[in-house]
């Protein structure tokens, strides 16, 4: 059994961490997008990526110095989202980061399909972004399926829907799929919050590698951040969690 998460915006080159970097699986894919995008000047990205002068200019800085053959940092202590605060890897004994490296996948808009060791460089790349007109999903196709289901039949979704689409599209009859959804309870009103449910997914994603869970089954056990299992909301391989809101 495999967790999939989304990827970060953020993301801080981490040293001495203690790991050792293996090579993500799709380098070659990842270092022909970057060339690609090294072309834009920060002006061009400001369009092209949709960001501030201040971002772009980041983004401009990161894909010159991109270098596809440099270790980079382990992508699951680099990435510095919510998802990833909540995940807390850094806190994680030797024992969890091999469970982590085991049991949890990330997805990539430039690398595709991560482990949690994969050393990645800092970099900032969405779906909706187009470099020299290429559609990214057509991009990857169906190759992060094929990897992510090379090992396993059971997949637990933990990406948001924009990643999601790099592998929902192309399941087969034998997959397994299982859908983790964290919503809140509030003045009678049931929702996803974007903000609660990211640290929800890490926390999820933390829950399934300390306890080395190999079982979907197991899932309905999470009770953190106020969060527990809805047996008459969840059906089949759609699993709610209710939170209940104030007010």
């Amino acid at each position: 059994m495999l967790a999939v998460l989304s990827p970060a915006k953020n993301i801080t080159a981490v040293q001495n961490t203690g790991v050792s970097c293996t090579r993500p699986v799709f380098s070659q894919e990842a270092a022909k997008l970057a060339e690609m995008l090294r072309q834009y000047a920060p002006w061009q990205l400001e369009s092209l990526m949709k960001l501030n002068p201040e971002l772009a200019m980041k983004a401009y800085a990161n894909f010159q110095a991109f270098d596809p053959d440099a270790a980079g940092s382990p992508a699951v202590l680099s990435y510095s989202g919510l998802a990833y605060q909540y995940l807390a890897a850094g806190e994680f004994t030797p024992q969890e980061l091999e469970s982590a490296q085991k049991r949890l996948r990330i997805f990539s808009a430039l690398y595709g399909l991560l482990t949690p060791f994969d050393g990645i460089m800092p970099y900032r790349l969405d779906f909706f972004c187009r470099p020299g007109g290429q559609n990214l999903y057509q991009y990857w196709g169906n190759k992060v399926y094929q990897e992510l289901f090379a090992s396993t039949h059971t997949v637990v979704n933990l990406a948001s829907a924009e990643y999601a689409k790099l592998f929902l599209p192309y399941l087969q009859p034998k997959d397994r799929v299982f859908h983790c959804e964290f919503m809140v309870v509030k003045r009678g009103s049931t929702r996803v919050q974007a903000t609660w449910a990211k640290m929800a997914r890490g926390r999820m994603a933390r829950f399934i590698v300390r306890n080395r869970l190999g079982c979907p089954e197991n899932l309905k056990e999470f009770n953190d951040l106020g969060f527990v299992f809805s047996s008459q909301l969840s059906t089949g391989n759609r699993f709610i969690f209710l939170q209940q809101g104030e007010g």
